[in-house]
């Protein structure tokens, strides 16, 4: 009877460690940069281009970019570092959108009205040493808008930030993710692994890095 028991402890064990083996597998596999020639690449060296313009003009960073594209389903990656020097994107991560009114977890709605707990649209400078008071320095960055459609961002306090929710749902493959105004109320919300990556690069640049997010079509 014992000998059946633990036969079957570690059979239950052996399939739990299994299926964490192939989400870890799925969830790697879903991180996958955009291929060059794709429409997604296309258009993220397209605003990737424009940025390192303006960086080159306004003396921020000319290594690295961030690029959000929220017209992609949240289910996939939508998070991008772009490295100037290679031209291409070197880390593709998930993120969430704002759970404002009208917000669905497929369909994102932008506003820059302060209150709304949407999503922005536009270039935004990331700032080095500004912080979430509730997430502090090692999880969060704060943004400033500098377009028409996000100069609202610092009055709003919106920050570029991760998420413990996010790291649980990006395990299970789905088409989008479930809104949550506690992790994302229209910052730009990612992955503890990404923002690890993200803030590696703010805080070994010697200028600010430059940020856009940005919809291309109608969101899935």
């Amino acid at each position: 009877m014992k000998r059946n028991i633990i036969r079957i402890l570690l059979g239950s064990l052996a399939f739990f460690v299994l299926l964490l083996g192939c989400l870890a597998i799925i969830r790697h596999y879903k991180r996958v940069p955009p291929q060059s020639g794709s429409t997604v690449y296309r258009l993220a060296r397209e605003k990737a281009d424009a940025l390192k313009t303006y960086a080159v003009k306004n003396g921020y960073d000319t290594c690295y970019c961030f690029l959000v594209d929220y017209s992609l389903p949240s289910g996939t990656p939508r998070f991008f570092i772009w490295n100037f020097m290679t031209e291409e994107i070197e880390f593709a991560d998930f993120c969430m959108h704002g759970a404002g009114k009208g917000n669905t977890a497929c369909t994102p709605i932008f506003s820059n009205q302060q209150g709304s707990n949407c999503s922005s649209l536009g270039r935004f400078i990331v700032l080095k040493n500004k912080y979430g008071k509730i997430l502090g320095e090692k999880r969060s960055r704060g943004v400033i808008g500098i377009d028409s459609s996000n100069n609202n961002a610092q009055q709003r306090g919106l920050l570029i930030h991760d998420s413990y929710f996010l790291d649980y749902l990006s395990f299970i493959p789905r088409k989008c993710l479930p809104l949550n105004g506690a992790s994302c109320s229209g910052c730009i919300t990612i992955t503890s692994n990404g923002f690890k990556k993200a803030k590696e690069i703010i805080d070994h640049s010697s200028a600010k890095i430059l940020l856009w997010t940005y919809c291309s079509q109608s969101p899935h």
